[in-house]
């Protein structure tokens, strides 16, 4: 895994990259919620977030502790009044690239991804759920579109880095223009870059072909690897 992304947008002294130690404190799905809760919504307590999510307090402070232990967020001490204990998001955002085919935590990082993913699925949801009490100007604004485009796997990278670029550009104009009397809301931006399922036998067919070599042993060991990227 990467220990430093080099990637638009990113930055060491206030973004994480996730390693094999950290991955395993975070790949839960209830922690990844938390952490996510303390980062857009600012400090709270255990209490305010077993409400939020309808778990016991008992397994929230559970949780956000096993999250303090591996870097992920603290103490806000001075929020606290008298046995209140605040905690707060350590870092802005999470990097993370998925681990080699043989790395030891692969199958882990492939559920970490999984519960990521449902998370974006659910934050669609739930704001299609709201959007008709938005005002028109608001529905307007808003998108949900997708493209195919065939690329080589260096031009993927590129467009994930300039996607990645342009978002950070609205990113830092927006922080610069917060005090400008505008009506501004937190918009949620998500993109994915997947190869399309269905084409792994053929590319790696194509793979066999152009060396000369059998391509059975590649195709047996990538069975699990296609329908995880599916």
């Amino acid at each position: 895994m990467t220990e430093d992304p080099h990637k638009p947008g990113y930055d060491s002294t206030q973004d994480v990259v996730l390693d094999a130690r950290t991955l395993r404190g975070v790949a839960h799905p209830l922690r990844l919620r938390l952490l996510g809760s303390l980062r857009h919504d600012g400090p709270q307590t255990a209490t305010q977030l077993a409400a939020r999510f309808g778990e016991s307090s008992a397994a929230t402070s559970y949780h956000l502790r096993t999250l303090a232990a591996h870097g992920f967020v603290a103490d806000a001490p001075e929020l606290g009044r008298g046995r209140e204990r605040f905690w707060r998001a350590v870092h802005r955002s999470t990097w993370f690239d998925t681990p080699d085919r043989d790395a030891p935590e692969r199958e882990l990082g492939e559920a970490y991804l999984r519960t990521v993913a449902r998370m974006y699925a659910e934050n669609v949801e739930r704001s299609i759920t709201e959007l008709a009490d938005w005002p028109q100007e608001w529905v307007r604004a808003a998108s949900m579109s997708d493209l195919t485009v065939s690329l080589s796997a260096a031009e993927a990278q590129q467009l994930a880095d300039d996607m990645m670029a342009l978002l950070v550009r609205y990113r830092d104009r927006a922080a610069e223009r917060a005090g400008d009397g505008s009506e501004r809301v937190a918009m949620s931006t998500q993109f994915q870059i997947f190869p399309r399922r269905g084409q792994l036998d053929a590319l790696l067919a194509a793979r066999a072909a152009s060396t000369g070599t059998s391509g059975t042993a590649a195709d047996e060991s990538s069975d699990s690897a296609d329908g995880d990227r599916a």
